[in-house]
């Protein structure tokens, strides 16, 4: 990601920080969460898809990249011995620290401010979580041959689809934003991965989403 792309990211996310997290808050009127029931169905489905893959107990350490404000690092905290949620948003690191605080876990994740591209870690971890990550990446196989060299077993990802009608909707809406935002098809998805080194273990469409796990490929 160009710097110029981050930072536009970034102020977009900083912004909406709040707004964003109320979606999985349900902090709303009663008539925007049936909006978001209608309209964001498959951000909830996609975060009981993840939550599904990752909390399976030989899964010890998970990082979360693009954790926005933590909402799919909280509940698989207890479980785990190493939860780390990144994301280079200020804002949005703040409300996770802050959630983690209320509900307990603080001791169980830590979230830090920075870029994924950048990080260093003491080791890998067993899981890669990828949530609405890729919606702003416009050289996707960057991130993942960093994420092959991160991860042990799997990573959980999502990616926006090409053929919807949401699609120059939302691109419309967040160009006038200032904030790009990019779309893919299942055989870019593939294709991605195959030159990481990934083998696709499953790759189903969720309502105008894909959700994809992937395994490093055996030699």
């Amino acid at each position: 990601m160009a710097d110029a792309e981050k930072k536009e990211v970034q102020a977009y996310f900083d912004r909406v920080a709040g707004d964003f997290d109320s979606i999985y808050s349900g902090r709303k009127s009663g008539f925007a969460r049936w909006l978001d029931r209608v309209f964001r169905r498959d951000m909830y489905d996609r975060m009981r898809l993840t939550l599904e893959e990752c909390s399976a107990p030989e899964l010890k350490s998970i990082l979360d990249i693009g954790t926005g404000s933590g909402r799919f690092c909280l509940p698989l905290a207890p479980g785990k011995e190493r939860v780390v949620g990144l994301d280079f948003s200020p804002a949005m690191i703040e409300l996770a620290r802050k959630h983690a605080r209320e509900q307990g876990v603080a001791d169980k994740c830590r979230f830090e401010v920075g870029d994924f591209l950048q990080a260093r870690f003491d080791e890998p971890f067993d899981a890669i979580m990828a949530i609405g990550l890729f919606d702003y990446i416009r050289e996707p196989l960057v991130f993942l041959k960093r994420m092959k060299d991160s991860v042990r077993k799997k990573v959980v990802a999502t990616w926006p689809t090409v053929w919807t009608w949401r699609a120059p909707v939302r691109w419309l809406r967040l160009k006038l934003q200032g904030c790009p935002v990019y779309f893919f098809t299942p055989a870019q998805i593939r294709k991605h991965y195959a030159d990481a080194g990934f083998a696709v273990t499953r790759l189903e469409r969720v309502g105008k989403i894909y959700f994809v796990v992937a395994a490093p490929a055996v030699p």
